[in-house]
């Protein structure tokens, strides 16, 4: 019994425990229309949207000893979230920022997730370490990062970057005109309109691509050391294709694989179409696969 009341005492003392402070954010900030938005944020979420005004608003909640810089000039907003230095477990800013057309976006974060949807935007540069990158809307030139976080875009864009460490890559859909994709263990997996250059890096990752065309003169590149790559293209394509293996597989719709009389690795060579562009995959010791796209 005497054990029972003191675990009841303990259980209404930490109840009586004040809640950790939390500070509410609400601003609003004019932005000349092509101005600059750049949000900076280490733990938490954050939370993009686009909208048709010509000022931008950040809400949300600031943890514990958070606050919030603000730098503002007619042309360009900077947010930053000032983090305490001796306090490690301060819940992370839970932040949404509102963002107008034709704006250039920035936002970087450490273990943050980023999700960004809704927005029809000038350029848009997302960074993180270890949150996850989520980014949906529009964008005239989009350029995505993280380390080991997970990265989505279904971002609609003639010049867009996508890189990762050990985080997946998954765009399937948006990406189109200039295409770069880089990644040293973690997968890729692109779904791409018409390109007129996409190139494809990966160490260890496997690479699914897929292009809905490949514009006269294009290039479409991808290299890897162990890992596989695929690759679809439309049955109109035209493009010179080279492939070039160590000690993996090719397997392709067109051309005849050939091996050297002495040593590893096979190569292919062949016309696709009129040969207009070019095609070129290379890895070590992966397989290489090249089939028509539905």
């Amino acid at each position: 019994m005497r054990y029972a009341n003191l675990s009841v005492l303990l259980l209404l003392a930490f109840c009586a425990l004040p809640a950790a402070a939390q500070t509410t954010v609400k601003q609003s900030h004019p932005l000349t229309r092509g101005g600059r938005v750049e949000l900076d944020n280490i733990a938490g979420q954050i939370r993009v949207r686009g909208w048709d005004r010509d000022d931008v608003a950040l809400t949300g909640t600031l943890g514990e000893g958070q606050r919030l810089e603000v730098d503002e000039s007619p042309d360009r907003l900077q947010f930053e979230v000032i983090y305490p230095r001796n306090n490690r477990n301060s819940r992370g800013a839970q932040l949404e920022l509102r963002v107008p057309r034709a704006a250039l976006l920035e936002v970087e974060a450490v273990s943050a997730s980023v999700d960004v949807d809704q927005v029809d935007l000038a350029r848009l540069q997302l960074k993180s370490v270890s949150g996850n990158v989520v980014a949906a809307g529009r964008a005239r030139e989009a350029q995505l990062e993280t380390v080991s976080g997970a990265l989505r875009s279904t971002v609609a864009s003639a010049r867009l970057s996508l890189g990762t460490v050990s985080g997946q890559i998954d765009a399937p859909a948006g990406a189109s005109g200039v295409v770069s994709v880089e990644s040293v263990s973690g997968q890729i997996r692109v779904g791409a309109g018409q390109v007129s250059q996409l190139r494809a890096e990966s160490v260890s990752g496997a690479t699914a691509l897929t292009v809905a065309g490949l514009a006269p003169g294009g290039s479409i590149a991808a290299e890897s050391v162990s890992g596989t790559i695929s690759l679809g293209v439309p049955r109109n394509v035209s493009a010179a294709l080279q492939v070039e293996v160590f000690s993996g597989d090719i397997r392709s719709v067109a051309g005849q694989v050939e091996r050297p009389e002495y040593g590893p690795g096979k190569s292919l060579r062949t016309r696709l179409g009129a040969g207009n562009g070019d095609i070129k995959l290379e890895s070590h010791s992966g397989s290489v696969r090249i089939d028509y796209g539905n």
